[in-house]
């Protein structure tokens, strides 16, 4: 399952928006709420065969940007198997910077991704981490002591000290 979905990325834009940036600029926009409704999976035989190849155009489009941002997210260590509400804003603020384009980039989308990368190059540092804790995972008490040092030294990179 992706980090982010059509529906994440509505949810976090709007459909107007959304099909300004996805409709390819030599193509009439449709009308208001058509991309609202194809994402959602609804019907849009209602609209005409012009209409539905440009949203198919712009579905495309919004897929392709949802999974460059996936890929950008898991070549900074992220796994493919979490998913929580954050990597899913990261991912749908990467796509839109995609769907923005240069040509058409904000100061307020390109400082959105760049914060985003900040992100991800702490999770990659191991200054922050971005998954969520495994069920198994020692739940570390207040008066817990972590030491952590070189692999090389003593084989471990952290060691939880209880009861100091």
């Amino acid at each position: 399952m992706p980090f982010a979905t059509r529906a994440d990325l509505l949810a976090r834009s709007n459909a107007m928006r959304l099909a300004q940036l996805a409709v390819p600029a030599d193509k009439a926009m449709p009308p208001d709420d058509a991309l609202r409704i194809a994402i959602e999976g609804s019907d849009i035989t209602g609209y005409t065969v012009d209409e539905q190849a440009v949203l198919a155009l712009a579905l495309d489009a919004i897929d392709k940007a949802l999974a460059d941002a996936e890929a950008l997210l898991l070549s900074y260590g992220i796994p493919a198997t979490v998913q929580t509400t954050l990597l899913a804003r990261l991912a749908s603020t990467v796509a839109l910077y995609y769907l923005q384009g240069a040509e058409r980039m904000t100061d307020d989308v390109e400082r959105a991704y760049k914060g985003v990368i900040d992100t991800l190059k702490a999770h990659a540092k191991g200054e922050i981490d971005l998954t969520p804790a495994a069920p198994t995972d020692p739940i570390l008490s207040e008066d817990a002591v972590l030491l952590e040092s070189s692999v090389h030294r003593y084989g471990s990179t952290s060691t939880v000290l209880e009861d100091w």
